[in-house]
């Protein structure tokens, strides 16, 4: 049996950790390496961490600084042995088959990550498994992987999973996917980064020969109002334009001319929507922002504008860039 390495990054999150814990501890797939990476948590969970270290073999704790999600899940990946790594973020949980099914799925199609459905719950929630439905498998090239990543209808022929999905597949999540560990050789999460996936997954996702997808949701995300997501999701942020600016400097290296013009839509309508409430925020620094972008959005409009073919992305734009009315 293959070790899989499950990573788990830990900060201020004593009230959700036994229950994340609990939920790999007792996953069906048994060959793992549970790395509790306490990233100096000035809470119960070091003491909890170590307490479920005495208690199962597989579990590993390491204690270091606060360094940030990115630093701790970094150490994680270091000091991995499994031949496969996932994340699970210290205050969500995954349901009993999870790695059963990614690594058969992974493994049974060659592929190089395997990804699943997230569902999102606001408080503990029962496992039920309903199998209505058998359990589906899509596989993708890392490139169509990536083009998913910024248009959901990127998928057009039958055999693919629109009529399984309304939405795109493969998000800017770490989370809810199995990844080969090979993958991370000279890949990392940027530290000091607020939303560091979307800094990273796109990055796996292309270098990938095969992704694979199956359609079920058994990674459960809790939404909290303290936590990043829960605070950062209603806006845009800095940090995520950020993240695609760095996309545009990757694609325009390789040569991915299809996967830029993709994405600069994106980024694009993130930006409008981002320079549009900054202006009206009242805050002085978020004004300030809110015109640089502006500044920039006119800018990449003109450059990029006649590569974007979808005539109602077209006309969105165009209404900010003559009216500044986002629609």
């Amino acid at each position: 049996m293959e070790k899989v390495s499950a990573i788990v990054a830990i900060y201020k999150s004593e009230k959700f950790l036994p229950k994340l814990i609990d939920s790999i501890i007792n996953q069906t797939w048994q060959n793992l390496e549970i790395l509790l990476v306490d990233d100096g948590s000035p809470d119960g969970c070091p003491a909890i961490c170590d307490e479920y270290a005495r208690e199962d073999r597989r579990v590993r704790v390491i204690h270091k600084e606060n360094g940030g999600l990115s630093d701790a899940r970094n150490a994680g990946i270091d000091a991995a042995k499994g031949k496969f790594l996932g994340f699970v973020d210290s205050d969500d949980y995954v349901h009993p088959r999870f790695y059963e099914l990614l690594l058969q799925a992974l493994k049974g199609e060659g592929a190089d990550i395997a990804g699943c459905d997230v569902k999102k719950v606001c408080k503990t929630e029962k496992i039920e498994e309903k199998e209505q439905q058998p359990i589906r498998r899509a596989v993708y090239s890392g490139r169509e992987a990536t083009a998913n990543l910024y248009d959901a209808q990127v998928f057009s022929t039958e055999e693919s999973l629109r009529h399984l999905i309304k939405e795109d597949i493969f998000k800017h999540t770490a989370w809810n996917k199995l990844y080969k560990k090979e993958l991370f050789e000279e890949i990392r999460f940027p530290k000091g980064k607020l939303h560091e996936d979307e800094f990273t997954s796109y990055k796996l996702l292309y270098q990938s020969e095969s992704v694979v997808y199956i359609n079920r949701a058994y990674y459960f995300y809790f939404q909290r109002e303290d936590g990043i997501m829960g605070k950062e999701q209603r806006k845009i942020s800095p940090a995520v334009l950020e993240a695609y600016e760095e996309m545009e400097r990757f694609f325009s290296e390789k040569g991915e001319k299809d996967l830029l013009q993709m994405m600069m839509y994106r980024y694009l309508s993130m930006v409008r929507r981002y320079a549009s409430d900054a202006v009206k925020s009242g805050d002085e620094e978020e004004i300030r922002l809110g015109r640089y972008y502006d500044k920039k959005f006119r800018k990449d409009y003109r450059k990029y504008i006649w590569k974007i073919k979808k005539p109602k992305r077209k006309f969105r734009l165009w209404m900010y860039y003559h009216f500044k009315i986002c629609v």
